[in-house]
């Protein structure tokens, strides 16, 4: 039977109060229920082992705000650990965030927020364990665009109970107008972007999150489990880098003003802990300690390191595949281009070493583009060529552009760790002399689903990588149908030593289940995010052995 949001809902409500209702009197008093007032839903996030992060968004006022606040070790509320109250008002955007502190390790609790005397919904969360840990189950996500399609697969995350987080990997928003990516469907839908236009201001991005977080399937992750996440490119504007971004205009204002109101709204709309006294709010950088089984690292790569992204320029300039690859090699692959910030590394090589003297038994790196070398296929054939005729004048452009490219052995996304290979192999390097090239990386970003094995430069493993599909964000290559994006994945693998499987063609999540014998990862296509009917399927289950302390797939 196709899941609904009524089937998991009903499902949620009977086993943990989810769906809690109360009309009540406001101070204004007009009676309003907690969907009103609750419109954005509750979350929890960015846990440690003592304290987990605590949101909710009230709506209506247009003063300031207590909001009360409770957290219990039982779904009833008859064992409450916690509470408080907390003021929010305009100049925060309504957002409640309060940390929930003396919990113990590894279990579960409940929360709850109330206002006026309209209580919200019952959440779910739970710490970080400590001691030994016989499995961790995470669910993978990416590249959630609304006009594209409901987040089901936020949804189908929400149904199950063994997930014991969720790990977003970035483009949680997009920050494009009404006419931008996704607009066809998005008008087909009726999921047009709010604001219409393009979002710049600190306003502008609070209406953005607060539309994604409206949707069914997004309310009811974030109320059932922890968030641990990470912003890419599009929470502030495609293809950032430390001067500007691709998607940044001059006539759009100063490039840092935007960052910062991107940032700021980012911050007051996600369940994570405010920046470190005295840190820039762009040093976001986590190590999360799964007791002796996982240390989970997420790195930032958008705003406080990274180079601007070299542009091939007409790739008909290159005679030969010898002159394109000296320029890869010479401009592209240059030395001093960096992709991390020093501190980023610093702070990761602390973290690698800390995680193999502590002995844990896995390190995952939370990272948002794809990590392993990638080439494109060669698909200059006539099949390639009678799918190109027929194309829109755009997407002919941009399979001409891959296929000169994939003549050429050139990697046709230079906004990936592939137009840093430098600064990938000083990652490696990194991991290296920590003596951590076991490393497990998730990725997102490119709406595709992989899976990789890492080697550096000179052939040494370095672990493997799975990429997530995206939550609505449909891989770019779309335009070629179904029989022939299939047969562009499996030329792209054959290509590449680093790719073992790739598929682009379903959105959705990995389903990671981690222990000490080894790692399984699901990839769980959704059947359609344009309707909030759906089904779900496994592509494909990769199953990875730690031997030795080294990653291989079995």
């Amino acid at each position: 039977m196709p899941k609904t949001i009524t089937r998991r809902q009903a499902l949620l409500g009977a086993s943990s109060a989810l769906l809690l209702q109360a009309a009540c009197s406001t101070t204004s008093g007009r009676r309003r229920d907690s969907k009103e007032v609750f419109a954005h839903g509750i979350a929890s996030g960015d846990p440690n082992t003592t304290s987990v992060v605590l949101w909710t968004r009230v709506s209506g006022f247009t003063a300031s705000a207590q909001v009360n606040w409770t957290i219990a070790a039982d779904e009833r509320f008859r064992n409450v650990v916690g509470g408080g109250q907390f003021e929010t008002h305009s100049g925060r955007d309504y957002t409640v965030k309060v940390i929930a502190r003396s919990l113990e390790p590894g279990r579960s609790y409940y929360y709850r927020f109330s206002v006026d005397n309209v209580m919200s919904e019952t959440g779910r969360t739970k710490t970080v364990p400590v001691g030994h840990l016989d499995r961790l189950v995470i669910a993978v996500a990416s590249c959630s665009n609304y006009p594209f399609g409901y987040f089901n697969a936020y949804d189908d995350i929400a149904t199950d109970p063994d997930i014991d987080l969720v790990a977003h990997l970035g483009d949680y928003i997009y920050e494009y107008d009404e006419n931008g990516y996704g607009a066809d469907a998005g008008r087909r839908l009726g999921r047009i972007h709010e604001p219409r236009h393009e979002t710049v201001t600190l306003a502008d991005y609070r209406t953005r999150h607060a539309q994604y977080k409206s949707d069914a399937g997004s309310r009811a992750m974030h109320a059932r489990h922890p968030l641990i996440t990470i912003w890419d490119d599009h929470e502030s504007a495609n293809n950032p880098w430390m001067g500007g971004a691709q998607n940044h205009q001059p006539e759009e204002g100063i490039w840092r003003e935007r960052r910062l109101a991107s940032l700021t709204a980012y911050y007051e709309w996600m369940p994570i802990r405010p920046p470190a006294p005295g840190q820039p709010m762009q040093n976001y950088w986590r190590h999360y300690k799964y007791g002796d089984l996982v240390s989970l690292i997420t790195l930032e790569s958008r705003h406080t390191g990274r180079d601007v992204q070299i542009e091939y320029g007409d790739l008909e300039r290159f005679d030969s595949p010898a002159e394109a690859q000296a320029f890869y090699a010479g401009v592209v692959g240059a030395p001093g281009r960096n992709y991390l910030s020093r501190n980023m590394e610093r702070f990761l090589a602390t973290e690698l070493r800390e995680s193999v003297q502590s002995a844990r038994r896995w390190r995952v790196i939370g990272n948002q583009s794809v990590i392993a070398k990638m080439v494109e296929p060669d698909i200059d054939t006539p099949y390639f060529a009678d799918i190109a005729r027929q194309l829109p004048e755009s997407d002919r452009r941009y399979l001409q552009f891959l296929t000169r490219a994939g003549k050429l052995g050139l990697t046709g996304d230079l906004d990936s760790w592939s137009g840093y290979p430098a600064a990938r192999e000083r990652f490696y390097q990194v991991a290296k002399d920590a003596g951590a090239d076991d490393l497990l990386v998730i990725s997102g970003d490119s709406h595709s689903s992989w899976q990789n094995a890492l080697y550096d430069n000179t052939g040494q493993s370095m672990g493997v990588e799975l990429g997530t599909a995206g939550i609505t964000s449909p891989r770019g290559l779309m335009s070629l149908g179904a029989q022939g994006l299939e047969r562009y994945d499996a030329m792209i693998a054959a290509r590449n030593e680093e790719i073992v499987w790739a598929h682009g063609r379903n959105n959705g999540y990995i389903r990671l289940a981690i222990d000490h014998d080894g790692a399984q990862a699901d990839y769980v296509a959704m059947s359609t995010i344009e309707s909030r009917n759906y089904d779900t399927r496994i592509l494909r289950t990769a199953n990875i052995a730690n031997t030795d302390g080294e990653l291989h797939y079995v």
